[in-house]
Order: C-alpha cells, then structure tokens, then sequence
C-alpha cells in the first residue's frame, strides 16, 4: 500500500519480463481492476496513476477500523 509501483515493475511482477515499447498489458490489467474495485472507475481513489512514475495502491479507510 501507498508505494508507487513504475509499470515496467509491475509488468516484471505480473508478467515476469521487462516492457517492452508499446506494451500496454499493464494499462489494461489496471484499467479491469478499476472496473471491479472502484467506486468510480473514470476517478479512481484506489488504483491512482501517479503521472510520470506509474501506480499507487491507496487502500479505502474502512470506518468500521478506524473505531
């Protein structure tokens, strides 16, 4: 949670090789998972691109925890 993952990572971690040019694989793994996770997929809140260096996971701060 809360570490930003480049997707060239992600894609060793997912995939076990290095992206190569034009590899959009992990842009459509996160693009699925939005769909399945977030509230608003088109304003994510827990799968945020972090421009320029790649993915963070913000995990949703469940008011039942919090007490």
């Amino acid at each position: 949670p809360r570490q930003i993952l480049s997707r060239d990572q992600l894609c060793r971690l997912a995939h076990n090789r290095d992206l190569e040019p034009g590899d959009r694989s992990i842009d459509i793994r996160i693009t699925r998972l939005r769909k399945k996770f977030e509230t608003e997929p088109n304003a994510p809140a827990v799968l945020v691109t972090v421009r320029g260096e790649g993915y963070v996971y913000e995990p949703v701060q469940d008011e039942a925890r919090r007490r």
